[in-house]
C-alpha cells in the first residue's frame, strides 16, 4: 500500500508538470528583489550567477540590492563594485554604491548618481535610473526622493517602475487604496511589471483574496515560467481556502529550478488541509531527509499520521518538536490539540491532560479546548477538574452553549461527586450537579432526562430517602413517560417505579402497615414493563 502511494504521489509531481520546460534564470531573482524577497533573490542569483545567460553587472547589481535590504552593506558593497568592474557602462551598480553612501557623505553619492544619470543617456534608460535614484532617496527617508521620481515621470510618463515606487510610497503611508491604484496602473502600461501584480496581491491577500488570486492569474497567463508568479499564485488560492487549486499551484511551481526547498513544506501543509495525507506524507518524509529537525514538517508528519490512525509514528514526531525547547515560541494550540488526541488514542491520559493543558496556556479564551481539557481529565480519573474545565468551556462559549453541554457538566458532577467519601462535600456536589440539570429542564421541560437527572442528584443528597427529595421528579418522569408509551424509554420509568415503591415502602413500614399497598402498587409497575425483574423476589416476601 505504501509502495503504491508513493508512486501516485510521484507521478502528481511530474506528470502534473510535464508539458511545461523550466529553464534556470537569475531574473526570478530580480523579479523576487523587486517583489520585496531579497532573502530569496539573493539564492537564485547567487546559484544562477555563473550561468552563461546571465548578465553578470546586471545580477550583481540585484545581488547587492539584496544584501542591502538585509542589512548586509559591507557585502552590498562588494557586489556593487564588482558590477562596476565587469561593466563601468552599466549606470546602476552606480546607484547602489551611491545609496551606500546617503548616510555618510552625501556629496559622495551624489558623484555617484550623477555618473549613473550620464551613463543612462548612452543607454536610453534615464527613466530607469531617476527611478531607482528616487527609491534610494525614498528608503534613506531623504526628501530628494520626489525631485528624481518626477524627473522619471517627465522623461517617461508611462514608465511602469516609477508608478510601482509611489505605490510603495502610497503603502508605507499606509493609503492602500491609492497604493493599489498605482499598481495598477504599472500593469497597464507595463503587463510585464511582475513586481506590480505581486506587490498589488499582497496588498489584498488580507482584504480581498479574489482580488489578489485574479491579478496573479492574469499575471502567470502573459508569463507561465516565473517563479514568483507561480508561488504568489499558489499563496494567493491558500489564502482563499481553495486549497485543491494551491496544491496543484505549488506542484507546479515545485518543477521550476527556481523554487525553494523551504517552500516543500508549505506543498505538504497544502496537501494535508486538503485531505490528501498519504501524499502529504509521502513529501515531508523525502524532504525531512535533508532537514531533519524543520519544525513545520515535523508539525506536519504528525498531523498526517494522526488523520491515517499511525499514532505510534505520530506522537514520535510530536515529541520530537513539541519537546524542543527551541520550539517553544513558535508552538500552537492546534499543536497540543493534535498531540493530545495522539496521546488519548494511545490511552495515556496524564500526557492527554498535560497536551490540553499545554494547549489552553497557549490560548485561553478558545472555548472548545476547555471541553477537550474536561475530557483529558475525566479519563485520567480527575473527575472535579474535568467539572471545572467544562464550566470554563461553557463560561467562553457563551450564546454558543447547547442543552447538550448541561447535560454533559451535570453528569460530571454526578459522577464526582459518587467519587467522594466526605459526606458534606459529595452533597455539595451532587448539589451542584443538581442546579446544571435544573437548567436543563428549564430548557427542555418536555424531555424526560433532565427530570431523571434531578431525581438522581437529589437522591445522593438524600441517600437513605428519609425525606424523598427524588420524588418529585421521579414522578414528572413517570408522568412524561406513561404519555408517550415509548418502550425505549422503560429502563428510566423503572427506576422511577422502584424509588417510589421504596419510597412507600419506608413509609408504610414505619406506620407498621402490613400489606404495603402503595410499595406494591408501584413495584407492580415494574413487572408490567418487565415480568422478570428481580423485584419479583421482593414483593413475594411482602406478602
Amino acid at each position: 500500500m505504501r509502495r503504491k502511494v508513493v508512486l501516485l504521489a510521484a507521478l502528481l509531481f511530474v506528470c502534473g508538470v510535464s508539458n511545461v520546460i523550466f529553464a534556470q534564470s537569475y531574473t526570478d531573482g530580480i523579479e523576487y528583489f523587486k517583489s520585496g524577497q531579497p532573502e530569496r533573490s539573493k539564492i537564485i542569483l547567487n546559484k544562477t550567477m555563473d550561468d552563461p545567460s546571465t548578465y553578470k553587472a546586471e545580477a550583481l547589481y540585484y545581488l547587492g540590492e539584496s544584501e542591502f535590504a538585509l542589512g548586509n552593506k559591507d557585502a552590498a558593497l562588494e557586489n556593487y563594485s564588482k558590477g562596476i568592474k565587469l561593466d563601468s557602462n552599466y549606470p546602476y551598480n552606480y546607484i547602489g554604491r551611491g545609496k551606500l553612501m546617503l548616510e555618510k557623505n552625501q556629496k559622495v553619492a551624489e558623484g555617484d548618481f550623477k555618473q549613473a544619470i550620464k551613463l543612462a543617456k548612452k543607454v536610453n534608460c534615464q527613466a530607469g535610473v531617476s527611478t531607482n535614484i528616487s527609491r534610494a532617496y525614498f528608503e534613506a527617508g531623504l526628501p530628494q526622493y520626489k525631485k528624481y521620481l518626477d524627473s522619471a515621470m517627465r522623461t517617461d510618463n508611462r514608465y511602469a517602475p516609477a508608478y510601482v515606487l509611489h505605490g510603495d510610497v502610497y503603502g508605507k503611508e499606509g493609503n492602500v487604496g491609492e497604493a493599489a491604484g498605482m499598481y495598477e496602473m504599472a500593469q497597464s502600461f507595463d503587463p510585464s511589471c511582475i513586481e506590480a501584480y505581486v506587490k498589488y496581491a499582497l496588498l489584498h491577500y488580507p482584504i480581498n483574496p479574489k482580488y489578489a488570486t485574479n491579478k496573479l492569474e492574469e499575471l502567470l497567463r502573459g508569463h507561465p515560467n516565473s517563479a514568483i508568479a507561480q508561488r504568489e499564485l499558489a499563496e494567493a488560492y491558500f489564502h482563499a481556502g481553495r486549497y485543491n487549486e494551491a496544491v496543484a499551484a505549488y506542484a507546479r511551481y515545485m518543477a521550476n529550478p527556481n523554487h525553494f526547498n523551504n517552500d516543500r513544506a508549505r506543498h505538504a501543509a497544502l496537501l494535508y488541509f486538503d485531505k490528501k495525507y498519504e501524499e502529504s506524507l509521502t513529501l515531508i518524509e523525502q524532504t525531512l531527509l535533508d532537514d531533519p529537525d524543520n519544525l513545520i514538517l515535523n508539525r506536519f508528519a504528525m498531523y498526517d499520521n494522526f488523520e491515517l490512525e499511525n499514532y505510534e509514528q505520530a506522537v514520535g514526531f510530536g515529541k520530537k518538536y513539541i519537546d524542543n525547547s527551541n520550539n517553544t515560541k513558535y508552538l500552537t494550540s492546534q499543536d497540543f490539540m493534535v498531540y493530545g488526541k495522539v496521546l488519548k488514542a494511545l490511552n495515556k491520559p496524564s500526557e492527554y491532560v498535560a497536551a490540553f493543558e499545554g494547549a489552553v496556556k497557549i490560548d485561553p479564551l478558545k472555548a472548545e479546548l476547555y471541553k477537550e481539557l474536561s475530557d483529558a481529565y475525566k479519563a485520567a480519573g480527575e473527575i472535579l477538574k474535568s467539572a471545572d474545565a467544562m464550566g470554563k468551556y461553557m463560561d467562553i462559549a457563551g450564546e454558543n452553549v447547547v442543552t447538550n453541554d448541561y447535560f454533559s457538566l451535570g453528569k460530571i458532577y454526578y459522577q464526582a461527586a459518587g467519587s467522594l467519601t466526605d459526606l458534606k462535600v459529595k452533597k455539595e456536589v451532587y448539589n451542584k450537579a443538581d442546579s446544571v440539570f435544573a437548567i436543563v429542564v428549564s430548557r427542555v421541560p418536555e424531555d424526560y432526562r433532565g427530570y431523571l437527572w434531578r431525581a438522581r442528584s437529589q437522591s445522593g443528597m438524600d441517600p437513605e430517602t428519609e425525606v424523598g427529595l427524588a420524588k418529585p421528579y421521579y414522578e414528572k418522569v413517570i408522568a412524561i413517560i406513561e404519555a408517550n408509551k415509548d418502550s425505549s424509554q422503560d429502563s428510566a420509568v423503572v427506576e422511577a417505579y422502584r424509588y417510589m415503591g421504596y419510597y412507600n415502602y419506608i413509609k408504610e413500614y414505619a406506620a407498621g402497615s402490613k400489606k404495603y399497598p402503595e410499595t406494591k402498587k408501584w413495584w407492580n409497575k415494574i413487572l408490567e414493563r418487565d415480568p422478570e425483574n428481580e423485584i419479583k423476589n421482593t414483593l413475594s416476601q411482602l406478602e
